[in-house]
């Protein structure tokens, strides 16, 4: 081995060196290795911290390249053994490195930036900003709960490999999954709990006493329930195994791997919803609509005439290359909608669920943060093989306590609109005031005609059932160099 990866597997087996830290930053352990954390203060690279990054970066370099070729002289065991030694360097720089550029330490929290005289509006909630004479705005709490409550769905590391590969994380590919499972995961808890749940950790006080169920144990292990539905083992319905799973059957080993556009990430878990046998999800269907247009014969069709509870992801491009400015005000009155489930989307290369705004500024949770698997599991109090070590408790990493927040524009003008409805009569409630409001079209048929807006999201067609939508369609080459520069797909 060289000196210069002697240095290289230094740095990955025992981390940064002192003088890396800067006032600003923290240890973290990684594989039981001491690495460094920084802050958000401390990403901009210092003299001080230059050469350890560099490092990093050469490490990366070195253990990610090929290695020379064994000499005819080599045996195979050697060969196996070098093969093994490079797989085992490779997979822990990858954990070292997504743990670095993943660590939920480098999200700003932007909680001091809601001081104005504006209201947040929150998936068809209105909250105050306004302080009260001892400086506390009850309203901005009451966001930050309710913000804090709804279900984080981040990358996970070392869960079971996915399908009959290696790969054992999602980092860096996984994020449209991860915000189309968030979107689900809100309708599947507002179908069990109603709009107005929040979120109460549970703690050694709370675990049932000599083995009698408490109200609050129940109530606990509905909400575990739910989110075991998209944990990430094999056996969850809608975790990102199954969703794998589904993609495979038309990419093969490519859907490891491989980035998913908000169509292809909703038609998946549409899929998976159907297939599932869950109680939780017997009750819900998904419809997806690529075109714009809106049918209500296939509604009718797909909840079995309204006796399910429908979700509705109408895929939409609101701009070229960037958001039209037009469209923010349609936008904002979706974010008040009772029956909105937020919008997935993102920004370039960077998918996120928009869940509501304040201002100009678009409210966001970010799946761009790696957690540890961990099994999700009631009775977590102890570990089987130290009964007196705590368990780590999973349902931590599920909510987001950091504000996160991007002005309108900055989106990306390929979206998807996503809504939930019980009935009927609420969903064309609903259309109708979007009309009224200018922001969508009806077509009421023959007899009754066009209702149309200006600058349409979206058309509601109330007449003949058009035919069975197709998910695929060939894209030209032109389309394809636009949707690869901007990150998401053309429509």
């Amino acid at each position: 081995m060289s000196e210069d990866d002697g240095e290289n597997e230094h740095v990955l087996e025992h981390g940064a060196p002192t003088e890396a830290l800067t006032p600003d930053s923290e240890r973290m352990v990684v594989l039981g290795k001491d690495l460094v954390q920084s802050a958000p203060g401390s990403m901009v690279p210092t003299t001080e911290n230059a050469s350890w990054m560099n490092r990093i970066k050469k490490a990366g370099a070195s253990m990610m390249g090929m290695r020379p070729s064994s000499s005819s002289q080599d045996t195979l065991s050697k060969e196996e053994t070098e093969k093994q030694h490079k797989k085992k360097w490779k997979a822990r720089l990858w954990s070292t490195w997504n743990n670095i550029k993943y660590s939920s330490t480098w999200m700003s929290d932007r909680t001091d930036e809601y001081g104005g005289d504006d209201d947040v509006v929150f998936l068809g909630k209105k909250y105050s900003t306004n302080r009260n004479l001892n400086g506390v705005s009850i309203g901005f709490e009451d966001f930050c709960s309710d913000y804090y409550s709804r279900l984080w769905i981040t990358y996970r590391t070392d869960f079971s490999p996915l399908l009959n590969t290696d790969t054992t994380t999602d980092c860096g590919w996984g994020c449209m999954i991860r915000t189309t499972q968030m979107m689900v995961a809100q309708a599947i808890m507002i179908n069990r709990f109603g709009r107005n749940w929040r979120f109460v950790r549970r703690k050694k006080s709370h675990v049932a006493v000599h083995g009698e169920e408490t109200e609050f144990d129940s109530v606990k292990m509905k909400e575990w329930m739910i989110l075991k539905l998209f944990e990430d083992k094999p056996s969850a319905p809608l975790g990102i195994h199954k969703m794998i799973e589904i993609a495979a059957r038309e990419k093969g080993k490519r859907a490891v791997g491989c980035w998913y556009s908000p169509s292809e990430a909703v038609f998946i878990m549409k899929k998976a919803i159907t297939e599932s046998a869950s109680p939780l999800t017997g009750d819900t269907v998904m419809y997806l609509s690529i075109d714009g247009r809106v049918h209500i014969r296939d509604l009718e069709v797909e909840t079995k005439h309204w006796t399910k509870t429908l979700i509705l992801v109408i895929v939409v491009r609101l701009g070229a290359a960037e958001l039209n400015r037009i469209y923010v005000p349609h936008l904002m009155r979706l974010f008040s909608m009772d029956s909105c489930l937020g919008i997935t989307g993102g920004r370039p290369d960077h998918s996120c669920w928009f869940v509501g705004y304040y201002g100009d500024q678009v409210i966001y949770l970010d799946p761009h943060v790696a957690h540890e698997y961990i099994p999700i599991d009631m009775n977590f109090n102890t570990t089987p093989e130290d009964p007196k070590k705590p368990k780590k408790c999973p349902e931590r990493s599920y909510h987001c306590r950091l504000l996160s927040k991007m002005h309108f524009l900055d989106m990306d003008p390929s979206c998807a609109l996503c809504f939930r409805f019980e009935s009927r009569e609420q969903f064309d409630q609903d259309m109708r005031q979007l009309n009224l409001s200018q922001f969508i079209d009806i077509d009421q048929g023959e007899e009754h005609g066009m209702k149309r807006v200006r600058d349409p999201l979206f058309s509601v067609v109330y007449g003949e059932r058009r035919r069975v939508p197709s998910y695929e369609r060939e894209v030209s080459e032109s389309d394809q160099a636009q949707a690869d520069k901007h990150g998401f797909e053309m429509l």
